[in-house]
């Protein structure tokens, strides 16, 4: 018995290796993008023949679901039937709701001519309407496919092997500008999608992308085509067309806020952008931001060299900070890093000491309104203002503070965990040990004075 199925097994699979068969092969795309269609645009594809030798005649019925989506445009032939005929005719059948098109070549050889080998038969043109929905699966499918060949100077037909040929649809989807990974809310791993995306637009080869009618980056759904990537899609918050920079700007404008996900993203892995390892250096310098307008998000490029980072043992004294939680992030650009800040509660982050860098240079770069403009911004050392800012460490900070003491904590999002008075450093410790992991901000007031650090458990 176990020849017997090693005998079988060896038949099955030279017979499907050597199979004749009937197949289609994209023409309006390369084969990176070869398995989906997008709305509103057209699509083609190649039918060929393989393992046929002396072939004079083909015929077949190609079926396809979506009818409603997907329309027959137009064919176009082959010099394969350069000096004989071809049929078309595409048709509806309402019972089973699919279109066939009916398709006869003759390449006008004679009986007992010699035909061509593995001929590229004919092409179709098809169009995608602007309703298809996004995700949806056409299928074509072969029936009936046969092939007239020549063998010993006899016509004979011989029955055509094929597999179907699914393609996705990329059609309109929901935008929310900010949630560049379309998880349902702005936060800071959106950052890490943009610059992870930098660069994908008309730039970028064989590849296409799609400007927002009437974009904007006010938080509401906006319409967008899918691009050739979906997951970049979600990626260019201002709807330009194009993934750069200005679009980190838009997730400070819409940081925290949240929608309803009626998208589904596609299974894609995606790898974070590198974060920027914060090395500890002596030379620390505090950094502010500045801009001619109030901003609530800033993004600029510096050196690979350079560090930029909110240590969690430290703090700034301020009363100019007040309400104001920001986040800094910095990921990985093409000659260095990009520095992101940005306000999570929708307030000016202006003359705020963000964090502290080993560089000693103003950063240029751009910043964004509340209204959702992009300007002229700089983040400059604060050594080089004349408000210089104190820097204090949080142990030492703890042992100095005069009770009581209110003390406010806020999440990433700057919404408030609890605010309560306290009236020692133990119960402060207490405090802190109730939270559950994660990145926290620590408000003391205490005698008119405003204190911020950031925590992390």
């Amino acid at each position: 018995m176990r020849k017997v199925t090693y005998i079988l097994v060896i038949i099955i699979s030279v017979y499907y290796l050597n199979a004749q068969e009937i197949f289609i092969v994209r023409t309006d795309v390369d084969t990176s993008r070869s398995s989906f269609v997008t709305a509103t645009h057209n699509f083609s594809f190649k039918v060929k023949l393989k393992d046929i030798k002396n072939c004079t005649a083909i015929s077949f019925v190609l079926r396809h679901n979506q009818t409603n989506n997907i329309n027959f445009s137009n064919f176009r032939t082959y010099p394969f039937s350069r000096n004989g005929s071809v049929f078309v005719y595409p048709w509806y059948n309402p019972v089973d709701g699919f279109v066939r098109i009916f398709t006869g070549i003759l390449n006008g050889d004679t009986i007992g001519g010699k035909g061509e080998d593995n001929p590229e038969a004919i092409e179709f043109e098809f169009s995608v309407s602007a309703d298809a929905p996004n995700l949806a699966v056409v299928e074509f499918i072969f029936e009936d496919a046969e092939a007239v060949v020549t063998e010993n100077g006899i016509g004979k037909i011989i029955k055509l092997k094929s597999q179907p040929t699914l393609l996705n649809i990329h059609g309109f989807v929901d935008v929310w500008p900010g949630d560049a990974n379309n998880d349902g809310i702005v936060n800071i791993n959106d950052v890490s999608t943009v610059a992870l995306y930098l660069g994908y637009g008309p730039s970028k080869q064989n590849f296409r992308s799609f400007q927002r009618l009437k974009a904007s980056t006010d938080w509401f759904a906006q319409i967008a085509l899918g691009w050739d990537s979906l997951a970049v899609t979600y990626a260019d918050c201002d709807g330009d067309g194009e993934v750069t920079i200005n679009d980190m700007l838009v997730i400070p404008l819409n940081f925290g806020k949240t929608h309803q996900l009626l998208n589904t993203a596609p299974n894609e892995e995606t790898d974070k952008a590198l974060e920027v390892v914060s090395a500890h250096n002596e030379s620390t310098i505090p950094f502010t931001v500045l801009a001619d307008e109030p901003i609530v998000g800033f993004v600029g490029e510096i050196a690979i060299n350079d560090y930029f980072y909110q240590p969690s043992n430290s703090t700034w004294y301020t009363q100019k900070f007040d309400n104001n939680m920001c986040f800094v992030k910095s990921v990985a650009g093409p000659a260095g890093y990009f520095l992101v800040c940005g306000s999570t509660n929708a307030k000016p982050i202006n003359n705020k000491t963000i964090g502290i860098s080993n560089c000693n240079t103003t950063i240029i770069g751009k910043g964004i309104t509340s209204d959702g403009s992009i300007i002229e911004a700089k983040m400059t050392p604060v050594s080089t203002l004349s408000n210089t800012e104190h820097e204090f460490d949080l142990p030492l900070l703890l042992s100095s503070v005069e009770f009581p003491v209110t003390i406010s904590i806020y999440n990433l999002l700057g919404e408030t965990i609890q605010k309560t008075e306290i009236s020692s450093v133990y119960e402060i410790l207490n405090k802190l040990e109730e939270l559950t992991k994660g990145v926290y901000f620590l408000k003391f007031t205490t005698q008119g004075k405003v204190i911020f650090t950031r925590y992390f458990k």
